[in-house]
């Protein structure tokens, strides 16, 4: 009896310590699936879609080198230039802080095989017109 007790007790106490397993997330079995395939130089054609100027909005196909954009189209990355463009990384980054945000509005898709987001929509604030953004990859090669 006595060691039924105690078997009893520890099995309580040692139930008490287990740590719930939360269930990943889209965001986590995404990001997860990206970075193990360790890709940090590839190409991908990049879209923006906003309420802004034309140019800025049509696709281009920029280069990644060791996690840095080096070409957008045939011309060198110029950050003032070309400042919304973004890296996949860059991305993730972007999803997680709009997560963190609590953005009224976050849309993510991801390529189902690799993780990347290939659609990232954010609607910043209810209120307020014309401040959405989207960002688009595909084509992606390396």
């Amino acid at each position: 009896m006595k060691s039924y007790f105690l078997s009893s007790l520890a099995l309580i106490l040692l139930s008490c310590n287990e740590e719930k397993m939360e269930p990943l997330s889209d965001f986590e079995i995404n990001k997860n699936k990206w970075e193990a395939l360790a890709i940090d130089s590839y190409s991908c054609t990049f879209k923006i879609s906003c309420f802004c100027i034309r140019e800025a909005t049509l696709p281009k196909r920029i280069q990644v080198v060791n996690g840095r954009i080096v070409n957008v189209n045939t011309d060198s990355y110029d950050k003032d230039e070309h400042g919304g463009i973004l890296t996949i990384d860059q991305l993730f980054d972007l999803i997680e802080q709009s997560e963190k945000d609590k953005v009224h509005v976050l849309n993510v898709e991801y390529n189902s095989e690799k993780g990347y987001p290939i659609s990232v929509y954010i609607d910043r604030e209810e209120m307020m017109v014309d401040e959405e953004m989207g960002y688009y990859v595909s084509d992606l090669s390396y």
